[in-house]
């Protein structure tokens, strides 16, 4: 796979769900609204390996899991002239106190729908994490760090919401793949930084997160490749000759500090796109400052190794487990 179609992979963002005659019982539009929307993100699993191809045989497609709840289409985030949802996926039974997570596809910053990591959110639910796959504003729709700022949005929302869902508000953390694991270790690392905030909601919880999951991580914009520089470049709306500040800035590497969450990085090792050193330079960086980090080298796992089994397992099992370890953490500490 080249590294364009790797960072920037443009795909259907949303299906028609079925309609629901109003006669039926409330359970039974909950089952027909959770079928359909499992169809639909089969489909967008469908659009993601090419037009009238089929799925190759080790990647991986959202099927609904009869150990999760799948609560979809509820608002995150309002702004002037629009709304941002999220698909929330709950572990059953129900229980209370459970991590939170927020969910973050990839697509080089241009591709911001909610289904496509919708395998990530189950796998995470099916493991004890409650998990939110969010929609947010691509860099073609609103400017950075727009797409930030709705990260962090979906923090302060789910710790508004957690009571309600069972989940413990003092332990949230982010996942993220590719461009969506660069914007969640930047929203994980900038906590009470005003211009990340944004204006989406819920202003009086904080977005202070307990844990980052990142995955495939461009973690120094200025070091990546030139091709993958210009997908940068249409996020910032700057090459770094024109605002060198800027990208460095936008790089998670600059936020590093001692007080920062927990870190999980997960790298394939044969990932042509994003260096495995933009993991492993960060961490050694991050331990240096002070801060916890762990760094997994997946072998053999390309760069959207969380697409594709047999890695996708491995990856869910480590990225569960650590936002376990946190709620762990967080228990003793209260």
């Amino acid at each position: 796979m080249s590294p364009v179609s790797n960072l920037n992979r443009a795909m259907p963002s949303r299906f028609p769900t079925s309609h629901v005659k109003r006669n039926r019982s409330r359970f039974h539009t909950r089952i027909m609204s959770t079928r359909a929307f499992a169809v639909a993100s089969l489909l967008v699993a469908y659009a993601a390996t090419g037009a009238g191809q089929l799925p190759d045989k080790n990647f991986v497609i959202y099927h609904a899991s009869r150990k999760v709840r799948v609560i979809p289409g509820l608002v995150y985030a309002r702004y002037a002239t629009q709304q941002l949802l999220l698909d929330l996926y709950l572990p059953l039974p129900s229980a209370q106190s459970r991590p939170g997570v927020v969910v973050v596809r990839g697509g080089g910053w241009l591709v911001g729908d909610r289904e496509r990591f919708a395998h990530v959110a189950s796998a995470l639910a099916e493991r004890g994490v409650a998990a939110a796959c969010i929609e947010y504003r691509t860099a073609n729709k609103a400017p950075y760090p727009a797409a930030i700022q709705d990260v962090k949005a979906a923090v302060r929302w789910m710790r508004a919401n957690a009571s309600q869902y069972g989940i413990d508000a003092e332990v949230i953390g982010i996942i993220g793949g590719s461009s969506g694991a660069h914007m969640a270790l930047l929203g994980g690392l900038t906590s009470g930084i005003v211009e990340f905030e944004g204006s989406g909601g819920n202003p009086t919880m904080s977005s202070r997160v307990q844990g980052v999951v990142a995955m495939a991580v461009p973690a120094d914009l200025l070091t990546l490749t030139e091709t993958n520089k210009e997908t940068v470049g249409k996020f910032l709306l700057s090459t770094p000759e024109q605002d060198n500040a800027k990208w460095r800035w936008a790089s998670p590497l600059t936020h590093i500090r001692p007080d920062g969450p927990p870190v999980l990085l997960l790298h394939g090792a044969a990932d042509d796109s994003v260096p495995v050193s933009q993991s492993t330079h960060f961490a050694q960086l991050y331990r240096d400052a002070g801060a916890s980090v762990e760094v997994h080298i997946l072998d053999g796992a390309p760069h959207a190794f969380w697409n594709y089994y047999p890695w996708f397992t491995d990856a869910m099992e480590r990225a569960a487990n650590f936002f376990l370890h946190c709620k762990r953490d967080a228990d003793l500490k209260s």
